[in-house]
């Protein structure tokens, strides 16, 4: 019997795809466009402004019932407090920070793996043998790949996101000294460069905006800039909110605290990519080896294998 003939094949099918509908709309929810940006026109500052505050507004829009469910399920599958805090810095690091995150993470992480399970048992196995020791393995196999693959995808995204911080900190530093030399206080800064970042750097727009609101709604300042070192993991951020702190407990300029932070982070980008450039060579060793090396050598041989091919034929 083929698996287009079993009986629950359209079940599993509706299933897979609907794992598949909840894991996507997991990676895409922080992209979502604001439907207050149609009501801008043509204003770039104003939607500048919007595209800063993007996530505030995200963070508070209410979920459907059905995904609030789903999210408080996920919540129990979570692990003890330990785990649950490595995954929050996990959707954290890339860019998700709803308090229903984890769950319906969770949830999405378990899902797939209950439903490629189930495919890889009804597609890979025949009836007979479906429930034996051959199904079994196909499941298992099945169920570590699925419960696998969501948490490598948030992975990705969580390194892309931190390449993104790390390359847009030293433009983000610059436009934060010109504020400062402005006077501008501290948290006023952070919002006017992240409208300024909205559409060049997004990932540190949102960041910065984020932070901006933690300094408006938390009592303590260093609290806020220790969130924000916390949920990124870029060293340049770290070495921003140490020198914030040491220049505001020893009463430093801010804006010579932040001139040197440029600087050292400008600094640290070009080492880096002079470390890149130097690894180059080395690492396109292998695939000039791979592809010149061999046409060159059957060059070079084919006429003596031809004369010594005649020879040995008279």
């Amino acid at each position: 019997m083929s698996f287009l003939s079993d009986p629950l094949a359209p079940l599993l099918l509706l299933a897979f795809v609907a794992g598949l509908v909840l894991t996507a709309w997991l990676l895409r929810a922080e992209s979502r466009s604001n439907p207050l940006h149609e009501r801008l026109g043509p204003n770039q500052a104003e939607r500048a402004e919007l595209a800063a505050q993007s996530i505030s507004l995200n963070d508070r829009a209410p979920l459907s019932p059905a995904l609030n469910a789903v999210a408080e399920f996920g919540q129990k599958l979570a692990g003890t407090a330990q785990d649950r805090l490595a995954i929050e810095r996990l959707l954290a690091q890339a860019g998700w920070r709803r308090t229903e995150a984890t769950g319906l993470f969770m949830a999405a992480k378990y899902g797939s793996g209950v439903l490629l399970c189930a495919a890889g048992m009804w597609l890979f196995t025949s009836p007979q043998s479906r429930f034996g020791m051959s199904g079994l393995a196909v499941g298992l196999v099945a169920l570590f790949v699925g419960t696998t693959l969501p948490e490598l995808l948030v992975k990705v995204r969580a390194a892309r996101r931190h390449e993104a911080l790390t390359r847009s900190m030293p433009d983000a530093l610059d436009l934060m000294v010109i504020c400062a030399e402005a006077g501008l206080p501290f948290p006023r800064i952070l919002k006017v460069v992240s409208r300024e970042l909205a559409f060049s750097a997004p990932a540190m727009a949102d960041e910065l905006a984020y932070t901006s609101a933690e300094l408006q709604l938390l009592p303590d300042r260093a609290a806020a800039l220790r969130h924000l070192a916390d949920r990124t993991r870029v060293p340049t951020i770290e070495s921003m909110v140490g020198s914030l702190l040491q220049a505001e407990r020893y009463g430093t300029p801010l804006a010579q605290a932040l001139r040197t932070i440029a600087e050292e982070s400008r600094s640290r980008l070009i080492l880096e990519l002079e470390e890149k450039a130097g690894k180059l060579p080395a690492q396109l060793s292998v695939p000039l080896m791979t592809l010149i090396l061999p046409p060159v050598v059957a060059i070079v041989a084919t006429p003596a294998l031809m004369r010594v091919i005649r020879t040995l034929m008279q």
